[in-house]
């Protein structure tokens, strides 16, 4: 997506230059953290929220509100303008078509633990990816009450665990695993790039949305604190989001988008089918008790051999 509208942009604006870097979300904050009293980049288009929160609290970006922020609920945005949801971020249950049939899945989130999935369950290091660590924060979040105990959903993510086969270093590994292992194994992962992957790059993966309501993601954009190129940032930031270009996302990208301004006709034939119930988030919450959770994860539930 950043080389084909760094192209499109170009086209409409030929004396503007677009250099994109594409990079996992932990990586592009580590950086903008480095480079923060000279940074090197304008904008920062997509990634998982909780990087968004941190990169505030540290002053790495700047205040941005867009010309589409009245289609967008609160909770969808930073209050002080600093990042917007462009898209959201629905977590499913991804498997091999060719060997599991949707309705074998597991029906909720509880239903990994049942003894038939035992040693089938593969997951993307969740210290490396931001989708990961978000999806394991919304399973303690969704148990633990307004008080926010993570106490019940850490006793999950033991189990979990113990159901895990491997622990994959990187979303090509998981593909891999899925895919050309006769073994038939399931993993966690966001319904976007399970659609891409399938419908694009033709892997036989199919997915189930577990019952019940669940944290969603969200995928913001923002401008970089001292942005060298302030002006241009906001013009091709205004170009990306724009309804038209979250359109064709949609279209071609599977993006499942936040904005509330477009009507059902509208969306393409594929989010027919797409059907998920929402729990209600404290976004600022949700992204700083991440760190903590999946400290605790890492030291005391983790097992370190897989």
């Amino acid at each position: 997506m950043i080389d084909e509208y760094a192209d499109a942009f170009h086209r409409e604006r030929p004396d503007i230059q677009v250099v994109g870097r594409f990079l996992p979300t932990g990586q592009i904050f580590s950086q903008l953290r480095i480079d923060k009293t000279a940074p090197k980049v304008d904008v920062w288009w997509g990634g998982t929220s909780a990087f968004f929160s941190l990169a505030k609290t540290e002053g790495l970006l700047q205040a941005y509100r867009p010309s589409w922020a009245g289609a967008l609920k609160a909770e969808y945005h930073d209050p002080t303008d600093l990042w917007y949801a462009q898209f959201v971020e629905v977590a499913a249950i991804v498997f091999n078509k060719n060997i599991h049939r949707r309705e074998e899945m597991p029906r909720t989130w509880d239903d990994l633990l049942l003894p038939k999935w035992r040693d089938k369950v593969v997951i993307r290091e969740p210290l490396e990816s931001g989708t990961m660590k978000t999806i394991f924060t919304s399973l303690i979040w969704r148990r633990g009450g307004p008080l926010h105990d993570p106490r019940p959903g850490y006793a999950f993510l033991r189990s979990l665990d113990t159901q895990t086969h491997a622990y994959l270093p990187n979303p090509q590994a998981l593909y891999d695993r899925l895919a050309k292992s006769p073994e038939g194994y399931i993993s966690l992962w966001n319904l976007t790039d399970i659609l891409f992957q399938s419908r694009v790059n033709g892997y036989p993966f199919d997915y189930r949305v577990p019952e019940g309501p669940f944290p969603i993601s969200l995928d913001p954009v923002a401008i970089v604190a001292g942005a060298a190129h302030l002006e241009e940032a906001r013009l091709f930031y205004e170009f990306v989001t724009s309804k038209e270009n979250c359109l064709k996302m949609a279209r071609d990208h599977f993006r499942i988008l936040a904005r509330s301004d477009v009507s059902p006709s509208e969306l393409p034939d594929w989010m027919k089918d797409i059907h998920f119930e929402s729990m209600p988030v404290d976004q600022d919450a949700f992204d700083k008790l991440q760190q903590e959770w999946m400290r605790h994860w890492r030291e005391a539930i983790r097992d370190p051999e897989k």
